[in-house]
């Protein structure tokens, strides 16, 4: 299945261990989801920024050179893996759209209501590509529209209609707009953690290789910095990630407060992996990865005992 990861922090820092150097970045996380490679990011001067490209972040130059160089308060990243649509610029996530940054892990069915739906709210003209992503992505910017630009109301309505409406899989989700960002976990089919460290939190915590760079890398760039991380699985053997719940919304507001809360109720039509097609059900399926990720939310639950 795509992978999702999500930085906000209370100053501009890299994500280089997150990126690159964590015994499970999402370098490594590639391997599996090597459809496409995107990161959206807030620049110095505010704006919006995504680059992205239909290739494996491990096979990408480019993936490198940004996640070393790049310094954000803010910043959402995506790895694909295609559910049968085009690998191609257009299909490779994160979204842009009006200034809001959209990342989406699931399937769902992009009926014909859904796209009237996108056309009453007038954005239909974001969508360039066949995904069911990008459509739920121009689906939420118009929701935000029409509630005035408000992000939390404009995501709760948008995803409130899919569930109500559409076939669903899952739609594990983040969207930011400027410093204020939010993930969603829905249903719980695919999970998806956070951990937030405070900036006291001075020294680093244990990692699975001691001698790793990802020692180094997170005690020189994000020691003294409060930090939440947002990812489709644990990226080191830290005890403190968390399993978010089946519906709940985490909101990371402009001011850096966060907020947890259950706006959903359960699906009207939900989809089982026996009903997806067969590229849609491989790329929501890995056993390998699936193995993986069972051995290490067993060790961090020893971890934190």
């Amino acid at each position: 299945m795509c992978r999702l990861f999500a930085l906000r922090s209370d100053q501009p820092v890299t994500a280089q261990l997150w990126l690159l150097d964590a015994p499970y970045s999402l370098l490594q996380q590639s391997r599996f989801n090597a459809d496409g490679t995107g990161i959206g990011w807030l620049d110095e001067h505010g704006d919006a920024q995504v680059a992205k490209r239909p290739v494996a972040a491990y096979d990408s130059e480019r993936f490198g050179e940004v996640a070393t160089s790049l310094r954000t308060p803010a910043m959402i990243a995506h790895l694909r893996l295609s559910s049968g649509t085009e690998h191609c610029m257009e299909n490779t996530h994160p979204f842009l759209q009006d200034g809001i940054i959209t990342a989406h892990n699931g399937v769902l069915e992009v009926t014909e209501p859904m796209r009237g739906r996108v056309r009453a709210l007038g954005a239909a003209h974001h969508v360039a590509g066949s995904t069911d992503s990008e459509w739920m992505a121009a689906l939420i910017t118009g929701e935000v529209a029409a509630h005035g630009g408000d992000l939390r109301a404009g995501v709760i309505a948008a995803l409130s209609w899919l569930i109500a409406e559409v076939p669903v899989y899952s739609v594990n989700l983040l969207a930011m707009r400027g410093e204020e960002m939010l993930a969603v976990r829905l249903p719980a089919t695919n999970e998806l953690w956070v951990l937030e460290r405070t900036a006291s939190e001075t020294a680093p915590r244990a990692a699975l290789d001691q001698s790793s760079a990802s020692l180094r890398a997170r005690s020189e760039d994000l020691a003294g910095v409060r930090s939440v991380v947002i990812a489709s699985e644990p990226m080191d053997e830290d005890p403190h990630w968390r399993l978010m719940d089946s519906g709940e919304l985490l909101h990371l507001r402009a001011d850096g407060t966060l907020a947890s809360e259950h706006p959903f109720g359960p699906l009207a039509r939900p989809l089982a992996l026996e009903d997806l097609g067969l590229s849609a059900a491989a790329s929501q399926a890995h056993a390998a990865q699936d193995r993986a990720l069972a051995e290490r939310r067993r060790r961090l639950a020893e971890r934190a005992a």
